[in-house]
């Protein structure tokens, strides 16, 4: 049997920001934003200075047909080597892998100066010195610098002979700790993409499990579209409030099936917002023209059961370009319908099954684009 996981328990965490630096680590897009708070960094730090452990990175091995899925973050000027080769994709980490990498690098990131981060040799505590008079704290990018390092260990010989402390040997030791530290990565192989989002959502990210939905908005949001705001005033509609709203899921299986003819999380995750924001008020007309077909089924109450209907049936009227069912394809849709539901068809095989649907769907319309 093929190896799916790799446990490595021989990495540094220098090893783990070279390879970071170098480009062989990348962001994924349905990574969410950098969150932590300047707290929960030194937190970290001072968690790594005190040798306890900080948890498992876990990465994707991901093939090249992946590289779209890079997501480039400005801040930390990473190299863009889209072509090179394969890449490791990180699932869970990010939060810990950048506060590391910018505290190190004394960059600015999101407007924030990690450079004021400092390593104080009294308390031996990494923290933002609140006076600019404080003494004998020192920038942790320095201790890490390797240039800037030796030159800071010349002010505290002079310093550490003439008071007769021991800056020097703590200096030394911080920067063996964390030139030394290690780290746990739990590497995925031979993985697709909907099986990585699979495992993505099964991971706990700061004790909030993220849903596929979760992914799907990070990757289409932008200052000019939010799909989550849009899909609650819809939702809010008095229409829609009548079912108690529409899962998030119908409606991005819906955009992706209506720009993509295929809704599988892959094509999902490849949904931008340029795609949502031109596809939406076509989309929201088709699905609100479903939800009219199921009132018109009797269907009066809770849609929940029916969810996995309506990304099919409002392929019909995205495509057809109407909001009823014309007269000679009636009888086949409600008869298709009945027997999906009693049959359950929906019940294991989801993609694919409603692959096969919307091909139905376009041989009944006379359109040839999903098959």
């Amino acid at each position: 049997m093929e190896q799916s996981i790799q446990i490595l328990n021989n990495w540094s965490l220098k090893k783990l920001m070279d390879e970071l630096e170098t480009g062989h680590i990348k962001i994924p897009r349905f990574q969410r934003d950098y969150v932590w708070e300047k707290t929960k960094v030194l937190a970290l730090l001072n968690s790594i200075y005190l040798k306890y452990p900080i948890g498992t990175f876990f990465l994707w091995i991901a093939p090249k047909k992946y590289n779209e899925f890079i997501r480039e973050v400005e801040d930390l000027s990473l190299p863009d080597n889209h072509k090179d080769g394969n890449y490791s994709f990180i699932l869970d980490g990010q939060q810990r892998i950048i506060s590391i990498y910018v505290t190190l690098k004394g960059l600015t990131f999101e407007k924030t100066d990690y450079a004021a981060i400092c390593f104080n040799l009294d308390e031996e505590i990494f923290h933002v010195p609140r006076k600019k008079r404080e003494k004998n704290n020192v920038p942790l990018f320095k201790i890490f610098d390797r240039e800037e390092f030796n030159k800071v260990i010349a002010h505290y010989k002079t310093k550490d002979k003439k008071n007769k402390t021991n800056y020097v040997d703590k200096l030394n030791y911080c920067r063996e700790v964390f030139l030394g530290y290690p780290v746990s990565i739990v590497q995925t192989l031979h993985k697709e993409l909907d099986e990585v989002v699979d495992i993505f959502e099964r991971i706990n990210q700061g004790g909030k499990k993220l849903s596929a939905f979760d992914l799907v908005h990070a990757t289409t949001w932008s200052p000019k579209f939010d799909l989550k705001g849009k899909i609650q005033e819809f939702n809010n509609t008095n229409k829609l409030q009548s079912f108690g709203g529409l899962n998030n899921k119908v409606y991005t299986q819906a955009l992706a099936l209506n720009y993509f003819d295929d809704c599988s999380n892959t094509y999902q995750l490849k949904l931008t917002p340029e795609i949502c924001s031109k596809e939406w008020n076509k989309t929201k007309n088709a699905i609100s023209a479903a939800v009219g077909f199921f009132k018109d089924m009797r269907i009066q109450n809770d849609l929940t059961t029916y969810q996995n209907y309506i990304p099919v049936i409002q392929y019909y009227f995205y495509k057809s370009g109407e909001n009823s069912i014309r007269e000679e394809h009636q009888k086949e849709i409600e008869k298709w319908f009945w027997d999906s539901k009693f049959s359950k068809r929906y019940t294991s095989g989801v993609f694919t099954k409603i692959k096969e649907d919307i091909t139905w769907i376009n041989e009944l319309l006379g359109n040839h684009s999903a098959q």
